[in-house]
């Protein structure tokens, strides 16, 4: 028997067919080819093949489950993976019970054996375009999560000899080969998850367009180590070497830190930079979202050259955007639900490439501001120069011109931060003359301690700095606002901790 699985150029198949490659590739009873854009399969024995992948996909239904202890009984249970769209039936002592036949131990053979009684037919697959004579399953959520949204995929074929199908053939015409490339890949090791309890999960799907270079980097997620899959919650590991899993906040600090791990750890140079993130909510009804991330080359290399050849950190989620925190004046303390929020606002605004949304996550706000220990402000100054200054073609030295005017901002804002939030909001470089205007206006009024602490001469170097870069891009001044806020956060920050604001 040879079949051939030509590329679906949909993220959940396409991840699908290759998980399914990786399965077949260990097996004796078959030899299997992976091109760009599909997977051959020649099956050399029918009955042994049906007998070693049903060994094989029992073996890969451990993948679906997580087994706990009871702290208080002791009692130890397996639990199915919070992520997945998989029907349970009753546990049977202890174990998970899967509604779903060919999860189950004692039917795997004979679904298997099914799929594989191939024979053409009048119906024509919904996602493949095979003809085949009858299904094993209908099109579902768990063997196709984007179901509920179908009509809205250009992958899915909606039309059967020049008509639109129905809702019902939409659902009846899935082949028994897709139903398995579908449905077994919840058993793939080489995706990261990460859930919230009681709210929702978030599954991530790389995307490339070439099949070999999408098993390239899944077997490098896989050997390098870096995956938990015995882990409920997260299955990011804080190293290779320990079991123990990362606690990010959300869906963009969870990608962030899976790059930084990737970086340190993979051998192959290939990346995913193209994802498609299921958002799974918790309860009955699986209505899930779907989010299309696509992180630009440079962003990656910026991670890539901070981790070979930083100076005051290797790690920009690591050593920065986790060791931030909002320290509340209200609370006295941290305010935890406000610092992962704002953890994961960092992640997103730096993996979009969107500085000035990065900005204003630093801006202090009502009752609080983000606090900075000196480790993270040096961090943070060499991710700006790397990510932001160094593109712009100005020394390091002339940052300094606009580290001080910051520092000037922050000490004029310290018992109001009407200046800060002014310079933050100017949308022309009108409005930023202005603005640096009222700032020399208030130097001759500082506290003479205040002014003893600052370089006032720095405004006119700013001055200087800022008309030299507009000469070259006539917009080159919204870069140094956005430095101007970030710096000025970071003194107001720093003056207030100063003042008794301290970390709790």
């Amino acid at each position: 028997m040879i079949l051939e699985f030509n590329v679906y150029k949909d993220p959940w198949m396409d991840n699908g067919l290759e998980n399914f490659f990786r399965i077949l590739r260990n097996l004796d009873s078959c030899n299997v080819e992976l091109t760009d854009t599909s997977i051959k399969l020649e099956v050399k024995n029918k009955e042994e093949f049906i007998k070693e992948l049903a060994k094989s996909i029992i073996e890969k239904r451990q993948n679906l489950i997580v087994i706990e202890k009871n702290e208080k009984t002791g009692e130890i249970k397996e639990i199915k993976k919070d992520h997945l769209i998989l029907q349970e039936e009753k546990k049977i002592g202890g174990k998970v019970a899967f509604k779903e036949d060919l999860y189950k131990p004692e039917k795997t053979a004979e679904i298997v054996s099914k799929i594989f009684d191939l024979k053409e037919g009048k119906s024509r697959c919904i996602l493949c375009g095979r003809a085949f004579d009858r299904s094993v399953k209908k099109l579902q959520q768990a063997n196709y999560p984007f179901v509920t949204k179908i009509a809205s995929l250009s992958g899915v074929r909606s039309y059967k000899d020049g008509r639109v199908l129905s809702l019902k053939e939409y659902y009846d015409n899935l082949c028994p080969l897709c139903y398995l490339i579908g449905i077994l890949e919840w058993t793939d090791d080489a995706l990261v998850y990460r859930t919230f309890p009681g709210d929702k999960s978030f599954l991530f799907l790389p995307y490339f367009a070439s099949l070999r270079e999408l098993n390239d980097f899944k077997k490098s997620c896989v050997y390098s180590g870096i995956l938990n899959n015995t882990a409920r919650y997260s299955n990011i590991r804080t190293n290779p070497n320990s079991n123990d899993v990362e606690n990010t906040p959300g869906e963009y600090s969870t990608l962030l830190c899976f790059y930084e791990k990737f970086i340190e750890n993979a051998i192959d140079d290939t990346i995913a930079n193209e994802w498609v993130v299921l958002q799974i909510p918790f309860g009955a009804v699986k209505n899930i979202k779907v989010d299309s991330i696509n992180v630009e080359k440079g962003i990656l290399g910026i991670l890539r050259h901070i981790y070979e050849n930083g100076e005051n950190c290797n790690y920009i989620y690591k050593e920065i955007f986790s060791k931030m925190r909002f320290y509340s004046q209200n609370k006295n303390g941290v305010d935890w639900e406000i610092t992962r929020e704002i953890q994961e606002r960092l992640s997103k605004f730096f993996l979009l490439d969107n500085f000035r949304a990065f900005t204003n996550c630093l801006l202090p706000r009502k009752g609080g501001y983000v606090s900075f220990i000196p480790e993270t402000r040096q961090a943070l100054e060499e991710l700006l120069f790397v990510w932001r200054w160094r593109k712009m073609g100005v020394s390091k030295e002339k940052l300094d011109a606009i580290k001080s005017v910051g520092n000037i901002i922050a000490k004029i804002s310290r018992n109001n931060a009407s200046l800060l939030y002014k310079m933050d909001k100017v949308r022309t470089v009108e409005e930023f003359w202005s603005v640096l205007r009222e700032i020399a206006r208030k130097i001759p009024g500082m506290d003479e301690k205040d002014l003893k602490m600052v370089k006032p001469t720095a405004l006119d170097e700013l001055i200087q700095l800022v008309k030299s870069i507009v000469e070259e891009n006539k917009d080159g001044w919204k870069e140094v606002r956005d430095l101007l806020v970030v710096y000025s956060s970071m003194y107001y920050a720093i003056d207030k901790m100063s003042k008794g604001g301290v970390e709790k």
